[in-house]
C-alpha cells in the first residue's frame, strides 16, 4: 500500500510540474549566447519598433538591456566587448538581409537585420534573434 501511495504521489507531482511548465508563456528564450524574442500574439505591433517591444519586455521582467547610441551594448548582463558584439537576425523577410549574414537557430534561417532595434519596425509573428558573437 506504501509503494501505492508513493507511486500515485510521484505521478501527482510530476503531473504539477508539467502543467505548471505549461503556463510559463515566456516571450525570450535562447541562452547565454543567444536571446531569442518572439513577439506575444497579442501584442499590437501596429507603428512600434523592436526596442518598444524589448521595453515592454523589460517591464514584464523577462529581459535586461542597456542601450548606448541606439546600439545594444548589454543583453541579460552579456556586455558587449573589444571584440564581441550582440548582432541582431530576424524572420521577418522585409527587415532582413541574407547577403549581411545569417543565422541557424532551432532548426531555422534568420537574415541579418537592415535596422537597429531603436528603428526596426516590429511584424507580427516575427521571431528576433540576437546572438552574441565575436569578431
Amino acid at each position: 500500500m506504501k509503494k501505492l501511495a508513493a507511486a500515485l504521489f510521484a505521478l501527482v507531482a510530476a503531473l504539477a510540474c508539467m502543467a505548471f511548465a505549461a503556463c510559463t508563456d515566456s516571450n525570450v528564450g535562447g541562452d547565454e549566447n543567444t536571446v531569442v524574442i518572439t513577439v506575444a500574439e497579442d501584442y499590437d505591433v501596429e507603428g512600434k519598433t523592436l526596442k518598444d517591444y524589448m521595453d515592454y519586455l523589460v517591464a514584464e521582467d523577462e529581459l535586461a538591456y542597456e542601450i548606448s547610441d541606439g546600439m545594444i551594448v548589454s543583453l541579460n548582463g552579456k556586455a558587449n566587448t573589444t571584440n564581441s558584439y550582440w548582432m541582431l537576425y530576424t524572420s521577418d523577410e522585409a527587415n532582413a538581409n541574407t547577403a549581411w549574414g545569417t543565422i541557424e537557430y532551432d532548426g531555422h534561417t534568420y537574415g541579418s537585420a537592415t535596422l537597429g532595434a531603436p528603428s526596426l519596425p516590429l511584424a507580427e509573428g516575427a521571431v528576433y534573434v540576437w546572438s552574441y558573437q565575436t569578431f
